[in-house]
Formats: C-alpha cells, sequence, structure tokens
C-alpha cells in the first residue's frame, strides 16, 4: 500500500488519468459531432442528435478537461508547488464522482456506455484514487 501512495505512483496513475480524460474528450467529440452514435451515450434514451445535447457534451468536454487538469496538479505533473487545500479536494471530489459514473455507465442500456465508456470510467476513477491518495513527497 505504500507504494501506491508514492510519489511516483502518484505521477504514473496522473498519466494514466490524463490518458483516460483525453480519450474521454475525444469520444465526446465523437458523440457531439455524430460521428459515434448519441445512442452510446445519455443512458440511450437519445435517437436524435439535438442542439441541447451538442451543447451537454461541450459541458462535458469542459469538465473533463478541467478535471483532467485538477488531477495533474494533484500528481505534481503541473505547477511548481504543492496542491492547496482546494486541488486535494476537488481530486476527491472527482474521484468520487468518476466511481459513480462508472456504476451508472455499466448499468445503463446503452451496449456503448456498458463495453466503451464504463470501463474508460474505471480506468480513470482508479487512476485518480492513487493520484488523490497520494504523497508529493517522501
Amino acid at each position: 500500500m505504500r507504494k501506491l501512495r508514492s510519489p511516483a505512483a502518484g505521477r504514473t496513475a496522473g498519466q494514466i488519468a490524463t490518458i483516460a480524460f483525453a480519450l474521454a474528450i475525444l469520444g465526446q467529440i465523437l458523440l457531439i459531432t455524430g460521428v459515434l452514435p448519441i445512442a452510446w451515450a445519455w443512458g440511450g434514451r437519445q435517437t436524435e442528435l439535438t442542439p441541447a445535447l451538442q451543447l451537454g457534451g461541450l459541458a462535458a468536454v469542459i469538465i473533463l478537461a478541467l478535471s483532467a487538469y485538477v488531477i495533474r496538479r494533484r500528481a505534481g505533473l503541473v505547477g511548481g508547488s504543492s496542491p492547496g487545500r482546494l486541488v486535494i479536494v476537488l481530486a476527491w471530489v472527482i474521484t468520487a464522482f468518476l466511481f459513480l459514473n462508472t456504476l451508472a455507465n455499466f448499468a445503463s442500456p446503452s451496449l456503448g456506455e456498458k463495453l466503451i465508456f464504463g470501463p474508460l470510467a474505471l480506468i480513470a476513477a482508479l487512476a485518480c484514487l492513487v493520484a488523490a491518495w497520494s504523497r508529493l513527497t517522501d
């Protein structure tokens, strides 16, 4: 367990989380541009890509990008000094949200959420957990 709290583990987890967030952002962009079927998201309940869904996808892109920054900051991959209390709290909030999102994706009737976004959210959640739990110094 100590190794999972090490700065090196936190940095590695931060890199893995960054990749997962980037893939999720790519997925959202593919959804909002109509490349991927919209039924692969939003619980599989939507059949038509509407401007409101595109706006929701754009908001998701922004939230994912900000989340990636927070986790990178918490892992010591950006910024020079130790992260402040806000970054630490946000890292834990992002981690909790991702675990809830993982459960929702796996419970979704949408095959895309179950097979693509569920595993991706789980990887991101686990990586964020290690990054949030890690120490920046030994």
